[in-house]
């Protein structure tokens, strides 16, 4: 230390408001970098540790200035062994007032690194400050358009972990040196090096560092920081004029062709929420039946709202029974003991026809339209000899007995039949059949167009048959003689 230093209360005051005006912005609590001089707890460290916290915590001060610390907050008592006389609990508990009473005054804009360039401001002239400010708002301008956040540029010369005689500034002190500047200066292809020094010039400190973090701020006063808008596709549906097959079947006649089509047993479901078998619910319950026999996808809000509304009592209670005895007339038949005549029959295609197929609703001018275009493509089928099946099988790798309506398209233009965009619009009216205009129901249009004949129908109806042994002739023999008959044998 020095051996000679002037002491004063005043001197002491104002260095304690420059390390206020240091620690504050910083959230720093000087307290913990006097610990490790201290295993003991005294409150108490030497000269020396002293000198080297306030290093560690990166303030600058000359060795004249840390002994006019030392000397105001030296102790002397019996208690107090040297050389650890410094109470440093003391100076920290004067320095973290700051954070009690606030900002600690003038000094902020001298040495807080938010300020901006005010700070070390010098008169200039007009055309020099224009000049100035066109370089900072081109490069506030291609910080936004790139995406490049400046003070990142100069991390790891500031915040570099490992000490090195080139980081002349303390530590997270948002400065560093002209030169480290200027070689780390993102935008070089873009700006003379006259105006890469003019900006530097203008923000240089008192020893000669470059406040790049005062920099930063500027730039971010003029840069929008929020995120660039997320890209969406937002589905926008046309409207659809068609009128379809399914919105003349009630919800009931829905649910009791599902039912049928895959052997349903719902009163079983509605059961188990009535214990007393009293044959009511509520509403929310049969949402949860549907749920779970997966129904509730073969009707929407209003069916569901309309069946809710045909079968719940005035106490607001759901009668299931009623219920399930509609959607089970497919497969009982009530009162049969009262008529011995009557005949039952299974449920067949029909019975699951509302529940598998939607069509759309034409008028009888595209029906009599539909009749001669079929007409015409069946015709040629049969004087070609076209077979058709292959083309849509290829298509239809999952065997699902549909294609697209493009794919339809595709297969008929491969095979010779040249349709309009009228003709292929009107046989998807007839042949899209799951509700939509895209699934090509292509299995019932080949029925229609490309019938067999009655030779290749037994061919395929004996094909399909069970198996048959052979069977020896009883009227001719292998040559084609008839076989007389002499009692009960056939004589040659």
């Amino acid at each position: 230390m020095a051996p000679h230093t002037e002491y004063s209360e005043e001197r002491v005051g104002e260095l304690i408001a420059r390390i206020q005006v240091y620690i504050q912005p910083r959230r720093i609590r000087v307290k913990e970098f006097f610990k490790d001089f201290d295993p003991l707890r005294h409150g108490r460290c030497t000269q020396i540790n002293f000198a080297r916290a306030l290093d560690m915590i990166g303030m600058s001060l000359t060795e004249e200035e840390v002994d006019v610390l030392c000397q105001h907050f030296t102790e002397e008592g019996m208690h107090v062994v040297p050389p650890q006389v410094v109470a440093y609990t003391k100076f920290s508990d004067a320095v973290d007032e700051v954070f009690v009473e606030g900002n600690p005054g003038a000094h902020t804009m001298s040495s807080s690194p938010s300020s901006t360039q005010l700070m070390t401001f010098q008169p200039k002239s007009l055309e020099e400050e224009e000049r100035f400010m066109h370089c900072l708002h081109r490069l506030a301008s291609l910080c936004s358009a790139r995406g490049v956040v400046f003070k990142y540029q100069f991390t790891e010369v500031d915040r570099a972990a490992i000490a090195s005689p080139s980081r002349t500034s303390s530590y997270f002190g948002g400065k560093v040196t002209k030169d480290q500047f200027i070689r780390r200066f993102p935008f070089k292809k873009e700006f003379a090096p006259e105006d890469v020094e003019l900006i530097a010039n203008h923000y240089l400190t008192e020893r000669g560092d470059v406040h790049f973090m005062a920099m930063h701020n500027d730039i971010s006063e003029v840069t929008n920081h929020e995120a660039p808008p997320f890209p969406t596709s937002p589905l926008f549906l046309k409207p659809d004029p068609s009128e379809w097959s399914q919105s003349r079947y009630s919800a009931v006649d829905k649910i009791r062709a599902k039912v049928v089509e895959k052997r349903i047993r719902i009163k079983e479901q509605f059961q188990d929420f009535d214990p007393l078998r009293k044959g009511l619910c509520t509403a929310s319950q049969v949402k949860t039946v549907f749920n779970i026999l997966n129904l509730s996808k073969e009707i929407d809000r209003n069916d569901f709202e309309q069946l809710v509304g045909m079968y719940t009592r005035d106490d607001g209670r759901f009668c299931y029974a009623e219920f399930v005895a509609d959607v089970d007339k497919e497969f009982v038949t009530p009162d049969l003991e009262r008529d011995p005549l009557a005949q039952t029959s299974m449920p067949d295609a029909s019975s699951t026809m509302p529940g598998r197929r939607n069509k759309v609703v034409m008028s009888d001018e595209t029906i009599q339209y539909w009749h001669w275009l079929e007409s015409k493509i069946r015709s040629k089928v049969t004087k070609n000899r076209i077979n058709l099946k292959p083309t849509f099988q290829d298509m239809d790798r999952m065997s699902t007995g549909h294609v697209t309506k493009n794919q339809f398209y595709r297969c008929m233009a491969s095979l010779g039949f040249d349709l309009s965009e009228q003709d292929v619009g009107i046989l998807g009216n007839v042949y899209c059949d799951l509700g939509n205009h895209l699934d090509f129901n292509y299995v019932d249009f080949l029925k229609s167009v490309d019938v067999p004949t009655e030779d290749v129908e037994l061919a395929i109806a004996q094909l399909a048959g069970p198996y048959q042994g052979f069977e020896p002739a009883q009227y001719h023999d292998p040559r084609g003689r008839v076989m007389r008959h002499t009692g009960d044998s056939f004589l040659g």
